[in-house]
């Protein structure tokens, strides 16, 4: 009895000093998790980025071969579109290519059907909105019935970047009947199975991966000087280059960095929901830098305009798919939307709002934006909640600054105003809008961590129907603080 007394005592009673160096005590040596951690990770990394860069390099130059040996044959980019586009997704996912199939082919028929019997017949029915409902109901139904959660898991965003695809093409034929006419089951079948952006995106238009890949006009040749031509290969080496090491740097400060720097402080629930989701946010900036490497590798010989005075990849290249920096460090929660996934959110802007904006009105065309984005990730009740929650916050927080411009004549609106701004008295460097901007920035940043600190960037979202009563333990432990904000903020617009 006394040897388990002394036993509680020492444990639960001892000096300040030991209890002070057991808190901030790490777990693992930086050497196991070097071991443990940093060499798996770079192994993983290393062989499937290498998968993604080797097989869109390989694309890339047959296709400017063939392109060579026979300049008005577009069918030779389509068949070497599909056949890397198949070694791809059989090399990095192991099952699941009967749901990717079948909703090609499905929606491929679907679109055929309705330009044959509906197309001009009703300005009441609209072809793309028809192909919305049947693609995203295609896409719930397989969730449902596929029965390892796994393998939809793998799947899920290759699914999805297919039924962007599909659905931009139902839009961009539907007006466009010169890009219809080029339309056929070879070059649909090539755009879908187009090896640069087939598992990972990022999502480029039918017509942008016509004129990527296209031969130059007939008798017209670009001509560049040896040396210009030798510095954009350098570049475009350089930005892949550039792309990987971020990727795999990314992936190792989601699996290893922030645990083993975090681990002694991790008493703290704050920290931990700030561990969480920084984990999040990197292992999303790994996928989207492995899918710019690899949209990078494919278009090897083709740069626009705009992105050749640069060395790095400017904001607006077609290329570019994420941008840490503005997320991390976020004037507004529109930045963070539209710098999380740049793509998608040009996607959901072109066909989705724009398209729902001037019939529904503004409120509704953004509503249905984050509702069909939702649905666009599958069964992901964690991810719709969450959008739901930086839906409403946009709105609060664009009205709020709207209303505190307009009322101080200051410059802290959502989007930063110019230099030279003519609208406001106070300017963004005046005490007032740095104290107002920051206090917003503070404010993004703390829901940056609590909305991301309910995803695991490991987990298994179609798991999460079992798991109701723990889904939202992360946002109980922090007792719902944005959630209570967002209300605060909701009534002080109404008040201001």
């Amino acid at each position: 009895m006394d040897y388990y007394y002394d036993d509680y005592y020492d444990e639960y009673y001892d000096h300040p000093d030991q209890a002070a160096a057991r808190l901030f005590h790490r777990d693992q040596s930086i050497d196991v998790t070097i071991k443990n951690c940093i060499h798996p990770s770079l192994r993983f990394a290393s062989q499937y980025i290498t998968n993604f860069i080797a097989i869109n390099l390989l694309f890339s130059i047959l296709v400017l071969i063939v392109r060579r040996i026979f300049p008005t044959a577009r069918r030779s980019l389509h068949l070497l579109s599909c056949f890397f586009g198949a070694v791809l997704v059989y090399s990095v996912i192991d099952h699941g290519f009967y749901h990717f199939l079948q909703l090609a082919v499905s929606l491929y028929v679907v679109q055929w059907t309705l330009y044959r019997w509906l197309s001009g017949s009703s300005r009441y029915i609209k072809t793309p909105f028809i192909v919305i409902a049947y693609g995203i109901g295609n896409l719930l139904v397989s969730e449902l019935l596929e029965p390892s959660p796994e393998v939809w898991n793998r799947i899920r965003g290759t699914q999805m970047i297919l039924l962007m695809k599909a659905l931009s093409l139902a839009f961009d034929t539907e007006e466009n009947h010169p890009l219809r006419n080029q339309l056929s089951v070879l070059s649909y079948s090539g755009y879908i199975l187009c090896p640069a952006n087939i598992v990972l995106g990022p999502w480029i238009s039918f017509s942008d991966y016509l004129n990527i890949w296209k031969p130059p006009p007939s008798g017209i040749e670009p001509k560049h000087s040896r040396s210009s031509s030798g510095r954009r290969i350098l570049i475009h080496v350089f930005r892949i280059v550039v792309s990987a090491l971020m990727a795999g740097g990314f992936l190792l400060t989601s699996n290893c960095m922030i645990d083993y720097l975090l681990s002694p402080i991790t008493n703290w629930k704050w920290v931990r929901a700030y561990g969480r989701a920084l984990s999040f946010r990197t292992s999303h900036y790994f996928i989207g830098y492995i899918s710019q490497c690899s949209m990078l590798a494919a278009a090897a010989d083709w740069n626009r305009a705009e992105d050749e005075g640069f060395v790095m990849l400017p904001v607006s290249s077609l290329y570019r798919v994420t941008s840490p920096m503005a997320v991390e460090f976020p004037r507004s929660l529109v930045q963070v939307v539209t710098a999380w996934n740049i793509p998608m959110h040009l996607w959901l802007k072109r066909y989705i709002f724009r398209t729902t904006k001037r019939p529904f009105g503004t409120g509704a065309a953004i509503a249905l934006t984050y509702i069909i984005s939702s649905l666009l990730h599958g069964l992901h009740y964690r991810l719709w909640l969450t959008l739901l929650t930086i839906g409403s916050w946009t709105f609060v927080e664009h009205e709020v600054r709207k209303k505190l411009a307009t009322i101080y004549s200051a410059c802290v609106l959502v989007g930063k105003c110019p230099g030279s701004c003519i609208v406001h008295q106070h300017k963004n460097n005046t005490v007032f809008c740095i104290v107002i901007n920051s206090l917003f920035f503070a404010l993004n940043t703390f829901n940056l961590i609590y909305l991301g600190c309910i995803f695991e960037s490991t987990e298994g979202p179609p798991e999460e129907a079992q798991q109701d009563k723990s889904m939202f333990g992360s946002w109980a432990e922090l007792n719902y603080a944005s959630h209570w904000l967002l209300v605060f903020a909701y009534l002080f617009y109404f008040v201001i």
